[in-house]
Parts: structure tokens; C-alpha cells; sequence
């Protein structure tokens, strides 16, 4: 199949694909007018990077549980788990983050105290 059909069939962006391609994530075949042409398999495979990348995943990371997921290796455990540490990173942000929401308020209600002293 075509790249825009692939492209259709996982509403993934061409451009993305292309980048996909780039990364060595999935392959193609080029036909004699220099097209590309999937295989009906990487239809999967870009849904699985696609799903990856929205949770957060990077490329680095897809990289390496892919030839896993192509070959029938990867267990949804070994997803589980990857999922949780990704989460628990999120959860650390969160907490970051808080913690730089406080300071800020905190320097907020200094810079108003400031200000009174000086009316």
C-alpha cells in the first residue's frame, strides 16, 4: 500500500510515517516510480508506535520494545510495566511541578507584602 493509504488507514501523518521511515521504525519497498509500498503488516506496527507516542513514549523507547512487538515477544506485562515506570515519571513531574506552583505563590505573597509596606 501507499504511504497515503497507510497514512488513512492509521491516521498517522504522512509526514510522521516519513519520519517513522527515517528513525528506522518500519521499512518500505520502493516500487520502480520511486514510490513507497507497505506491507500489510505495518499497518500494525505504526499503530503501535502511534499508540507509544501518545503515551509519552520516545522514539529511543520505541526503538526498542518494536522488534519485540513485530516478533510476538513483547507480553502486555512487559508493557504494563513500562507503563507504570512511564506514569510514576509523570507522577515525579507532578510533584515537580507542585512544588514550583508553591514557590511561586509563595514569592507572589512576598512581592504583595512588599508592596504594602510601601503605601
Amino acid at each position: 500500500m501507499r504511504i497515503s493509504e497507510l497514512s488513512a488507514r492509521t491516521q498517522v501523518s504522512v509526514h510522521r510515517l516519513r519520519r517513522y521511515e527515517a528513525a528506522g521504525l518500519i521499512a518500505s519497498q520502493r516500487l520502480p516510480n520511486g514510490y513507497r509500498d507497505y506491507d500489510e503488516k505495518t499497518v500494525r506496527h505504526v499503530v503501535f508506535i502511534a499508540m507509544s507516542r501518545e503515551m509519552g513514549f520516545s522514539l529511543p523507547f520505541i526503538a526498542e520494545y518494536l522488534p519485540r512487538f513485530k516478533t510476538g515477544k513483547l507480553s502486555a506485562q512487559d508493557m504494563i510495566d513500562a507503563i507504570l515506570v512511564r506514569v510514576a515519571e509523570i507522577d515525579q513531574l507532578i510533584t515537580e511541578q507542585q512544588a514550583l506552583r508553591k514557590k511561586l505563590m509563595d514569592h507572589i505573597g512576598w512581592f504583595k507584602t512588599q508592596a504594602r509596606r510601601k503605601q
